[in-house]
């Protein structure tokens, strides 16, 4: 095997590994700010008379509670994917 075509295998070896560890990245992100998204939606969500409100649609809910089911869900995409990810790397790493 010359030292090119040993090269090139490495590349490309390489390259489903860093996907797989930018998509993990994306991923541990993405959980970190969906935790804060969530502690903060808790922490914001109506209590109360002004709960009865937005219940009844006089007034609507925080942004911050509005958003944090979008922002979970955009949470387990990125973690689907990053597992696939990392799935597929390690099977590629396998079957060479």
């Amino acid at each position: 095997m010359t030292e090119e075509e040993y090269t090139q295998e490495d590349q490309e070896e390489k390259i489903h590994d860093k996907i797989a560890k930018h998509a993990e990245d994306v991923s541990m992100t993405a959980t970190i700010v969906s935790t804060v998204v969530g502690v903060g939606a808790t922490l914001a969500a109506p209590t109360g008379l002004s709960a009865i409100g937005v219940a009844l649609g006089i007034t609507s809910a925080p942004v911050i509670v509005t958003a944090a089911p979008i922002i979970a869900g955009v949470a387990a995409v990125t973690g689907a994917i990053s597992c696939t990810a990392f799935f597929y790397s390690k099977w590629k790493n396998r079957k060479d």
